[in-house]
């Protein structure tokens, strides 16, 4: 090492007294390169600033245009949803029934301003505007004579009109309406609302100078907004993106002044900054020029220099390696640490004999370039083999030291001295790539979470149209005798609406996280129960293992969630089966010693019951992987399954604290892993069954729901259970009727969700009254904070919709049975 660095002083000291006017030819070549790398990348940074521009505009084209994809989507669902409904068909007999339903067909759509139904004439017979419509006639419009001439329920989007109705300006979609026989009986009609675009556009952070404009299929503008300044002129830069699966394009522009405001701004103090340093290194040449003949005192800087570079090299934090040609002439600790040998071991290798064998090829062709190509450095990564063996991934900037005495004419690799400096990446990178997959994970929660709370939605309201269901079809089911026709016509209605519930209650399983209470469940039992299930229906070219544990394996949570954990991966273990295999299923008890992130979640120290199911069929391709989690995506045919089998599954196990890995082979077979807590607690005993409904005693119970048909089924079934009813459509009505009799009634049966006053508002009414009045609240979508905020009410109970007969009848037996008892 200390013979290397005499060489550098030796060389220094022949070489700098040559001339001084090499010097100056030096400082004039510098102050050139200069000058052309600052302008090569100011160059560059204009090139790139207006491709990022573009790439900017590109993306933002795309997502407006599928948020207008999806409000065009919107709008035409409640087209075809208002094209089936029974109330199309009474507009013109019962005009304002067909207007209130046309309001609360578009209300919660916000894109759209007005929804009117027009006869095959053209003329309006009913619309959710509140005025006069009877002068307005649409057969000239140009999509009525579209919808007149198409087939089936054929859908056009007219361009920019003014409004018959309000004058405004709107873009219409239509609906052909049409008989059984396909005969043209009139059009439905949605006014997309211009107002709803322009606010979505001014929400958007945009950058000043930006403007968004939809434009129709002529490229005329529809709507628009630009973020101020405004933009001036032709010089602009701009982005069209067609919107999916409509006639219309989404325009987004910026003025390229406004873009390159921020480059003209750099540009100018990299001129400055590159004068002075021009002016800086002309004075450098001149102090040199005049310093040549102290060349004592150089020498003697130079050898105060060796030392300091000496100690910066041996205690450098990274890396630091001398070469020439290929062969290692110094290297410091730091780097004999990173690779496993010593320095006098390095010496005696090649370059070769300690790099990852794919990246030798790499190597050879920076040191190249570097050397032969007239590169001053290069910056690349490299894995080297560790003296273990381990693949330990470096990041390198090398340079050349100064050329051989040989080399000035030909270039010899094997002769060039070169300094490299080498940084241990390999932690970093396996950093990189866990926050690539925890932030993927996020990304899925956060898909989950926001699809959870729309399907929950959907179902609190399905949840009242299959109370209404298979509260009157069971009413029906008593009435009739066994073996008729209309029993079985009945029974198969039944059948249907149960079906209904099971998958309203898959979507409310899926979507509301810890909602319930759980209690200890033997997943043994629950594993045992899903095999005796399964075995009825294997296919004879499906053999099937099974594996568990003689040991007690609980776990907090719910036996149906974990049955449809296990049944939803079995079963899509025997389809991917299609021409036979083997089917293993196993159970065990594992302990995490450390917290391990798996392929879809991540489980934290402690016990753990680990659930595998593993098939032997086609394997998940790449493309299925990434998606088989996601809610309502299936690879099966229309109409044989939801999509929500395996997204259920990942909901069930990341509520209770668990994880999943999936490991698969296309061609060979997928095993599932699941990883669910163990909890030390015992499993309650279950209660008995098959007990005669509770009756009462003619008491007195206040029934509210906003819904009519729940209204009267409650009515019935509390007649037959021997209490009093009294049912209001109304929390409002229901309140004013308690004000004037408080003490008429013996407990309060009341809905939570209602337009007027909710269940729990009502209840704090009844409350400053009664306080002592008993009050059962039910939802169609029941959450721990509903839950929470009933118990701190004073609420008996929140029963979940549908209800039954029995459960209904059970839950006032315990009511006035904890009443009288107190």
């Amino acid at each position: 090492m200390r013979g290397f660095f005499v060489t550098i002083r030796n060389w220094r000291t022949m070489t700098w007294p040559r001339s001084e006017r090499a010097v100056a030819i030096g400082a004039t070549l510098v102050v050139l390169l200069l000058c052309v790398t600052s302008g090569w990348d100011q160059w560059r940074a204009r090139n790139l600033t207006l491709a990022d521009n573009d790439r900017e505009l590109a993306s933002l084209a795309s997502s407006i245009a599928e948020h207008t994809a999806r409000s065009m989507q919107g709008a035409q669902l409640i087209l075809r949803r208002t094209a089936i409904d029974q109330d199309v068909m009474r507009a013109r007999t019962a005009p304002l029934q067909a207007a209130t339903f046309l309001r609360k067909q578009i209300d919660g759509a916000p894109q759209l301003r007005e929804l009117s139904i027009a006869d095959v004439t053209g003329q309006l017979v009913a619309t959710s505007e509140k005025s006069d419509y009877s002068h307005v006639n649409v057969f000239a419009r140009s999509y009525f004579q579209r919808l007149q001439r198409a087939n089936g329920d054929a859908i056009a989007i007219s361009e920019l009109v003014v409004s018959l109705l309000d004058h405004k300006l709107a873009l219409p979609m239509a609906l052909r309406l049409h008989d059984a026989s396909d005969r043209f009986t009139g059009v439905v009609v949605a006014s997309i609302e211009l107002g709803y675009f322009r606010k979505f556009y001014e929400q958007i952070d945009l950058t000043p100078g930006t403007r968004i404009r939809l434009l129709g299929s002529d490229g005329e503008p529809i709507a628009g907004y630009e973020r101020p300044p405004g933009i001036v002129g032709s010089d602009l830069r701009s982005v069209v993106h067609a919107v999916e699966g409509y006639p219309l394009k989404i325009e987004v522009a910026r003025s390229n002044s406004m873009i390159l405001a921020a480059w003209k701004a750099t540009v100018f103090n990299v001129l400055t900054r590159s004068l002075l340093i021009s002016v800086f290194i002309a004075l450098l040449a001149r102090f040199l020029i005049k310093q040549l003949r102290r060349v004592r005192q150089i020498n003697e800087e130079l050898r105060s220099s060796e030392h300091r570079l000496r100690t910066v090299f041996e205690h450098a934090p990274i890396g630091v390696v001398v070469l020439r040609g290929h062969r290692y002439i110094a290297a410091n600790p730091a780097f004999q640490q990173m690779v496993g040998y010593s320095e006098a071991e390095l010496k005696e290798l090649h370059i070769e004999d300690i790099t990852y064998p794919d990246d030798a090829y790499l190597t050879q062709l920076h040191t190249s370039e570097l050397i032969c190509g007239g590169a001053t450095s290069v910056h690349f990564q490299k894995r080297y083999v560790h003296r273990d063996g381990h693949i330990v991934w470096t990041d390198i900037r090398s340079a050349r030291i100064f050329p051989s005495r040989q080399a000035e004419h030909v270039r010899d690799v094997d002769q060039e001295y070169m300094m490299a400096a080498v940084e241990d990446i390999t932690q970093r990178l396996e950093d990189e790539r866990q926050r690539e997959r925890l932030e993927q994970q996020l990304r899925q929660s956060q898909k989950l979470e926001a699809l959870g709370t729309f399907a929950g939605g959907v179902a609190h309201d399905f949840n009242n149209i299959l109370g209404a269901i298979l509260g009157f079809g069971e009413r029906a089911l008593s009435l009739l005798e066994d073996g008729t026709p209309e029993r079985r016509h009945v029974e198969q209605v039944m059948k249907a609406g149960e079906r209904a519930r099971l998958l309203v209650e898959r979507i409310l399983t899926f979507s509301r996280s810890g909602s319930t209470a759980r209690v200890a469940v033997d997943v043994r039992s629950v594993v045992f129960e899903v095999i005796g299930l399964l075995r009825a229906t294997l296919p004879d070219c499906i053999a099937l293992e099974v594996q568990l544990d003689d040991e007690d394996l609980f776990v907090l949570g719910e036996p149906t969630h974990l049955h449809q954990v296990v049944m939803n991966l079995c079963s899509n273990a025997v389809r991917a089966m299609p021409e036979g295999g083997r089917l293993r299923v196993s159970l065990k008890r594992l302990r995490m010693d450390a917290p391990v992130t798996l392929s879809h979640g991540a489980a934290s120290e402690g016990n753990y019951v680990q659930l595998s199911v593993a098939d032997s069929g086609v394997g998940i391709p790449p493309e299925v992987l990434e998606r088989m989690f996601n809610p309502f995506f299936t690879t099966r045919k229309a109409g044989e399954g939801t999509g929500l089998g395996l997204s259920l599954v990942d909901g069930i196990v990341r509520e209770y604290g668990g994880a999943i890995d999936v490991r698969t082979e296309v061609g060979k077979g997928t095993c599932f892993l699941v990883y669910l807590p163990l909890t030390d607690a015992l499993p309650a005993s279950a209660s008995p069954g098959g007990e005669p409904l509770p009756r009462g005693k003619g008491q007195v119970v206040m029934l509210v729901d906003d819904e009519e048909t729940l209204v009267t089924l409650g009515e019935e079934v509390l007649a037959e259970l021997d209490y009093e009813p009294v049912g209001f459509q109304s929390a409002v009505a229901a309140w004013q009727a308690f004000r004037e009799e408080p003490e008429r009634f013996d407990v309060v049966v009341s809905d939570q969700t209602m337009p007027d006053m909710t269940g729990l508002e009502l209840v704090q009414r009844i409350r400053t009254l009664r306080p002592d009045l008993p009050v059962i609240l039910c939802s169609g979508f029941s959450t721990v904070a509903l839950e929470e905020a009933a118990r701190e009410a004073g609420v008996l109970s929140v029963l979940h919709k549908p209800l039954s007969q029995a459960d209904l009848a059970r839950e006032l037996e315990r009511v006035f049975h904890s009443t009288s008892a107190h």
